[in-house]
This record gives C-alpha cells, structure tokens and sequence, in this order.
C-alpha cells in the first residue's frame, strides 16, 4: 500500500491480515491524494488536513517528495486535532508521541507517513513486519511491479483492497505471478461521533481513536468487512 496521510480504518484493517506489508513509496506521487491528506471531523463535517510539499517534475517518486517549510503546517494539523478530538490531547501517551512524529525532523513525506503509520499500527496492535519497496530494488510496471514485490518476500498470498480488483484481473495477476489473490472491502459501520447528528464515513482512523479510544479502535479495524478469495 503507498504510504498515505493519516490513513482511513480500511487501511489498517489490511495491515492487520497480513505478515507483511509493503509501504509502496517507489511509485508515481499523485498531487491532491490521499498520499498528502486526509479528513477529520471539525464541527459534524469533514475536515482536510493537506500537507504541502515541494514542486517536482510529474514523474517524482513518493519517496523523493520533499516537505514544504514555508508555513507551520505541523503546529495546525495539532490544532486542529486538538480541537477535533480533546479525548487525544487530553492522554499524553497519545499526544506526545503524535506531536513528536509530526513535529519530527522529516525531510520527505514517505517519511513523515511511515513514521505516523508505524505509530498508529503499535496503538492499535497491529505487529505485522513493514518494508519499504523502495528498499527491496523490484522492477516491473503495474501489478508486475506487485508480482516482483510479492517474490522477493516470497509471499505466497498478495491481499489487496477491493478496488484494485479490475486492474489486476486485467492484468490476469495471478497467472503470470504464481501467487494468490485475496480481495478485501472494508466496510465502515456506524460508531459514535460526538455531537454529530449523522455518521461521516471514510474519515482517518484518528476520527474512530478520538471519538471512542483505542481499544474500540483496534477492534474496529478488524471487523466490519467481507473478505473473500479470488475466483
């Protein structure tokens, strides 16, 4: 999975079924993704947080965008969050590890986000084993690209989110991979939100650890989805 901002439940929920996870920082970084942002709750509506980067050539890897410092983005993401969700700010075994992440000394964004996923996965119990791809050296394009990745952990299963589905049919990843495929939709079910008269989904995960801690969370993530194997 590319290294994303904050990322919504769904994506731990796939981090949590596997024994490896592959932050897929060697691909093409997409302005106005979720690669650089992501939604909180702020007054019963989505919020984005937008972290600025650097201008670069179109074809810039993920791991090479560089943080912009031309504003104090940090200190209003942590705002922001604060004001968001007070249960977070109110823990200092939550805040400070965040605000230290946040405020760290991060060059890239890959960076920023591994370290941020990396602390959401120990809250939430997550102890799958993390790579970089841009560690690994995988050529390929597309879900060769995946295949090659799959072969040098030596994977014997590739757990994918549903919406990758079409492309690696088309590409008959399977086929040509040897390695199986096991599809996952997460589901996000309804979980209280404060003051907030109707339920806002797809928001990050720190929306589900704010509102209702983190042992709510680390169940939350796991369930809630229909998992099924590739036919």
């Amino acid at each position: 999975m590319q290294p994303t901002y904050l990322p919504w439940s769904g994506y731990f929920h796939l981090a949590s079924q596997v024994d490896t996870f592959v932050f897929l920082d060697d691909v093409q970084f997409e302005r106005r993704s979720w690669q650089s942002r992501n939604n909180i709750l702020s007054n019963g509506q989505a919020h984005l947080l937008v972290v600025p980067v650097q201008q670069a050539p179109q074809q810039t890897l993920i791991r090479d965008v560089l943080l912009s410092c031309d504003t104090p983005w940090q200190k209003k993401h942590l705002r922001s969050i604060q004001v968001a969700y007070p249960s977070i700010w109110k823990n200092p075994q939550l805040r400070e590890p965040l605000t230290e992440v946040l405020e760290g000394p991060h060059l890239n964004l890959a960076d920023l986000n591994i370290a941020l996923i990396s602390l959401f996965f120990n809250w939430l119990n997550i102890g799958c084993k993390t790579l970089r791809a841009s560690n690994l050296g995988c050529g390929g394009h597309r879900s060769h690209h995946l295949a090659e990745i799959c072969q040098m952990v030596q994977a014997d299963t590739y757990y994918s989110p549903m919406g990758s589905r079409a492309y690696l049919e088309e590409d008959q990843f399977e086929n040509f991979s040897g390695v199986n495929l096991k599809l996952s939709e997460f589901i996000p079910s309804a979980y209280p939100q404060g003051k907030s008269l109707n339920f806002v989904s797809h928001l990050s995960v720190i929306d589900v650890i704010g509102h209702c801690g983190l042992d709510f969370a680390g169940v939350y993530v796991k369930k809630g989805t229909h998992d099924a194997n590739h036919n």
